[in-house]
């Protein structure tokens, strides 16, 4: 498809060569043989450049020729969204016929429901590492993303593409790398569909089977040579002025694209005297293109795939560890050329890594037979004009008199003519004579009528209802409206997944830039939602800040993007929550700080966080390995409060413990005492057996004794007992209901008088 000449100068100039270093991010992303300012710009003109040159040139003419027509009704689309719905034919004739040409515009409220939808609903990004170890770099990296975001005010050049893409089917976002004095290195910006001529063969949305991609600029001549000093000659050559634009027009563009410059030269052309207000003008084309050519590529580890970079401290040292090794490989290669209708200005290898388009399209629709694009205006063009005609239609009948009437009936026509135009006429007929006015009057009902269904059709085919606008209809329960927006919301969806898929591929080239160009050690700001400001520092010999080392992954985040439904949800959500309030509070209070991280309300992030603050949740989506500065300290206090509690518990058991051990002290000694008490009884016994009232005497002594001590009185009941005694006093009643038990300081009771003891041996004594 793009040979070049069989000079092998060629091939080694293609593929080969370190990269420059310098101060100039620009300059030290190419290489030196490959990039055409760095060698002779005599080999612009060799037969390779040339030949190149002419196939270019010939791709890009064809492309233009095949889409004309479909650029031209690109264009329409646009010029409906903006109120321009009648052509100057149709104006001419409308008010030929007496009618007034109205533009009723229903188009643009369906479109600026959509675009405001994106507006409101912006997509959340992160990037994630693909190794454990990376997870800090990762954030350094998120971080970057965002505040060159803020920088080059990403979020408002999206919403530009994305409205080129509803209105006529394509949008374009471009991301690459500027010189330092042009302000941050990176930058991501609109483009113009206008300037866009694509590969239509390919059927990717990617464009990844894409082999050109064409942006064409008008250029003042002197800018044009202070960028390629070395090529002024041929420059000027390409060069036209307003006069001889029509050939240019001709040749290289079409009316889409040239029609701004067309009418600012026709404008200063009418306005020129003495010619001093002529411009010179060059039209420059920048084509990127892929072509096969060996290189060297990265096979293994984190950045496998890759073309190698011999700059890039993780390629070398991935390959210096053994994880990678580098190859050399036949691919689809980038390259990138300048030129003119006549002339190659630059030619040279892709200075970015990532080897993709730096344009990434945000497509709406595309037709199966041809892969055109096309937008949301298409369909709904035909009720447009029809609601434009109907309403002509019915105010020219009501502005205007039908008459139908006899030859005859009145006397003066022209007088009649003239007095029939009136609100307040009176006109006098002819006796006899038929005249009927305003007949057919009627019809203006039925022309309103038939508007008012093709703005519903308009709807319907847009999938935008009058509950997604928040107008009164017909619904008036709750579930009714959510289910009609939930059908709109699902016929507009592959509009937003389609931007979901753009901003997927523009942030993974955005990220591969970051970590080919950002080598120098800095420090950048970025603020939170409340607009605090918080300084980060990349490069600067810490492992952890270290973000050309590891290679991450981008990853889009993205809410529901049909606000109007995201808040029925909410409202469920909360409805259940006080639900579980009433009969499960703990439930409530745990799923808290999700439900209000649904919410679409200010200071939401704080909001959720001093919640989680109180409740001891924590972020779901928080690695585990990398937390949060919060959870840490929501992690060391509850550690504080367990080490607190888990002494409190072991003092208290200690306590106990002892109390425990006290009374166990207590009880061996009573043991004991009972223990030698007993013994004592045993002995006394033994000793006065058959001795009779000094046996008596002395138990009873022993006895007095016993009950002095507490919990030894059933003791001694239990060896009175058993010496034959079966007292029934006063003083064993109150011994055995435990009385006398525990109260040594009660004096002991008077002695009883002794019964008479008999002669024989007592029962239970031994012998």
């Amino acid at each position: 498809m793009f040979e070049t000449d069989d000079d092998p100068r060629y091939a080694r100039q293609m593929t080969s060569g370190p990269f420059k270093r310098g101060s100039n991010p620009w300059d030290r992303v190419q290489t030196a043989p490959t990039v055409t300012q760095q060698v002779a710009r005599s080999k612009l003109d060799k037969a390779y450049a040339t030949n190149l040159h002419d196939r270019l040139i010939n791709h890009y003419r064809r492309e233009i020729l095949r889409q004309e027509s479909h650029r031209r009704e690109v264009a329409k689309d646009f010029d409906f969204y903006d109120g321009l719905q009648l052509s100057d034919e149709m104006i001419a004739h409308m008010r030929q016929r007496g009618q007034t040409p109205l533009v009723f515009n229903v188009i643009s409220n369906v479109v600026n429901w959509l675009l405001g939808t994106e507006r409101r609903a912006r997509t959340d990004y992160k990037v994630l590492p693909r190794q454990e170890d990376a997870s800090k770099a990762a954030e350094k990296k998120t971080q970057l993303l965002k505040y060159l975001s803020d920088i080059n005010r990403t979020p408002f050049s999206v919403s530009r593409s994305f409205a080129d893409s509803v209105k006529g089917g394509v949008g374009w976002i471009e991301d690459g790398v500027q010189e330092e004095d042009e302000g941050e290195p990176i930058y991501s910006r609109y483009e113009s569909w206008r300037n866009i001529i694509y590969d239509s063969a390919g059927t990717e949305l990617d464009m990844s089977d894409a082999r050109y991609i064409f942006r064409t600029k008008w250029t003042d001549v002197d800018v044009a040579q202070s960028m390629f000093p070395d090529r002024k000659a041929q420059i000027e050559h390409s060069s036209t002025t307003s006069l001889a634009l029509t050939r240019a027009l001709d040749m290289m563009g079409d009316e889409v694209m040239d029609r701004r410059e067309i009418e600012a030269s026709e404008r200063s052309y009418s306005t020129d005297v003495n010619g001093l207000s002529e411009r010179h003008r060059v039209r420059l084309i920048e084509a990127w293109f892929r072509i096969p050519v060996e290189d060297k590529y990265v096979r293994g580890g984190q950045f496998s795939g890759e073309l190698y970079d011999s700059r890039s401290p993780g390629h070398v040292q991935d390959v210096i560890m053994g994880r990678a090794t580098v190859v050399p490989k036949v691919r689809m290669r980038m390259h990138v050329a300048i030129m003119t209708e006549e002339h190659m200005l630059f030619l040279g290898k892709s200075p970015y890594r990532h080897n993709r388009f730096p344009f990434t399209p945000i497509w709406c629709y595309r037709r199966d037979r041809d892969n055109l694009p096309y937008g949301l205006v298409r369909q709904m063009r035909d009720p447009q004009i029809d609601i434009n005609n109907r309403a002509a239609k019915a105010l020219h009948i009501l502005n205007s008199s039908k008459v139908v009437m006899d030859s005859g009936a009145v006397k003066d026509m022209e007088k009649f003519e003239e007095e029939v135009s009136r609100p307040d006429a009176i006109i006098i007929k002819e006796h006899g004579k038929e005249l009927i006015l305003d007949a057919d009057r009627g019809m203006d009902q039925s022309h309103l009528d038939m508007m008012g269904r093709s703005i519903q059709m308009i709807q319907q085919m847009s999938g935008v209802t009058d509950e997604n606008m928040g107008r009164t209809t017909n619904a008036t329960s709750g579930k009714a409206i959510t289910a009609r927006q939930d059908q709109g919301a699902l016929a507009t969806a592959p509009i937003f997944d389609n931007l979901r898929l753009a901003k997927q591929i523009s942030g993974e080239k955005k990220l591969s830039l970051i970590e080919q160009y950002m080598t120098e050690q800095r420090q950048f700001r970025i603020t939170n939602m409340r607009g605090n400001p918080q300084y980060i520092q990349i490069n600067d010999g810490l492992p952890e800040n270290d973000i050309l080392a590891t290679k991450a992954d981008f990853i889009i985040t993205e809410d529901d993007f049909a606000a109007t439904i995201r808040q029925a949800q909410v409202e469920e959500l909360m409805e259940l929550l006080g639900s579980l309030a009433q009969t499960a509070p703990e439930v409530a209070i745990a799923v808290l700080d999700l439900a209000v991280e649904t919410m679409d309300i200010p200071q939401r992030e704080e909001i959720v966080k001093r919640i989680r603050q109180i409740t001891g949740q924590t972020d779901p989506d928080e690695d585990p390995n990398n937390p949060a500065p919060e959870t840490i300290a929501r992690q060391q206090q509850q550690q504080k409060e367990q080490e607190f509690n888990e002494a409190m518990a072991q003092a208290e058991l200690a306590a106990k413990q002892a109390e425990a051990q006290k009374k166990a002290a207590e009880a061996e000694k009573i043991a004991t005492d009972i223990r030698k008490l007993t013994a004592e009884i045993t002995r006394i016994l033994t000793e006065t057996t058959g001795k009779g009232v000094e046996m008596q005497v002395r138990a009873l002594e022993a006895g007095a004794q016993i009950l002095a001590a507490p919990g030894i009185g059933a003791v001694a009941d239990e060896i009175l007992d058993g010496a034959g005694f079966q007292d029934k006093s006063d003083l064993a009643k109150m011994a055995r209901a435990g009385k006398v038990i525990g109260t040594p300081s009660a004096p002991p009771p008077a002695p009883q008088p002794m019964p008479q003891q008999p002669t024989e041996q007592p029962q239970g004594v031994p012998a």
